[in-house]
């Protein structure tokens, strides 16, 4: 059996593999720099081969040239919005890891590629296997599949994607606040306790006091809140995801 195709069916071919390469390449945990490279090539080639098919040009589709670099930049970019759901739960952990006071003992971690604490391995932890349980690997392939209703191949850059990029961006970081905000406070109460403990008798050493007592009450109340902490986690992906899909984007 052979199969024939022909300029534009060949056109069509490549400039949807492209779009799948550069999401496949910037989205979470199919982009992360422990997958092989050769590993992302083919499921990028796999998702082109099960989706040509439903993906149609645009009638004005632009010259190869100039739509293939496009395709690229529109899937690193849908990949980017995806990744801001895992920066967004990380940022909670970074919050939650500065008002505990384990930043002045950050080490360099070499998946993140930056100085991390010892609880941020955690939140990362945390965040990939929240996205496997909520089965959005599969919701990833439906974004990507969406996508092509949504900005057709080869109808040049869609305008509206740079605005809900943006709005993502800064919506995503919010929620990610939120999330370490309730644990954050009682951090900071804490620390405001011992402030005035100190006030009231000068004679205790704060800094020997205050960072264990922090540390011990963090834990405790990390353990308690990590049900909020998981429902918020969810929030952001579903929050995230839709966004990607070409929804309304609000927090």
């Amino acid at each position: 059996m052979t199969v024939s195709l022909s300029g534009g069916q060949t056109a069509l071919l490549f400039l949807v593999l492209m779009r799948c390469t550069g999401l496949v390449f910037a989205a979470p945990l199919f982009g992360h720099q422990a997958i092989p490279p050769l590993v992302k090539f083919g499921l990028a080639a796999c998702l082109t081969i099960a989706l040509v098919n439903p993906a149609g040009a645009s009638a004005g589709t632009l010259p190869l040239l100039l739509a293939a670099p496009l395709e690229l930049i529109i899937g690193l970019s849908l990949g980017f919005i995806l990744t801001l759901s895992f920066e967004s739960v990380e940022l909670a952990g970074r919050v939650i890891s500065i008002q505990l006071g384990l930043s002045l003992g950050s080490v360099f971690s070499p998946t993140q590629e930056e100085a991390s604490t010892a609880i941020d391995p955690f939140f990362s932890v945390l965040a990939g296997l929240l996205f496997l349980a909520m089965g959005l690997q599969l919701a990833l392939v439906q974004v990507l599949a969406n996508s092509f209703v949504v900005y057709p191949v080869g109808a040049g850059w869609p305008a509206d994607l740079s605005m809900t990029g943006a709005q993502t961006v800064a919506l995503a970081m919010e929620l990610g606040v939120r999330v370490a905000l309730p644990i954050a406070l009682v951090l900071l109460l804490v620390e405001l306790s011992v402030a005035l403990l100190a006030r009231a008798i000068p004679q205790i050493n704060v800094f020997i006091l205050g960072l264990p007592l922090k540390m011990l009450v963090g834990v405790v109340v990390l353990a308690l809140g990590m049900p909020a902490l998981v429902s918020g986690a969810e929030a952001i992906y579903r929050f995230v995801f839709q966004a990607a899909s070409g929804g309304a984007v609000s927090a």
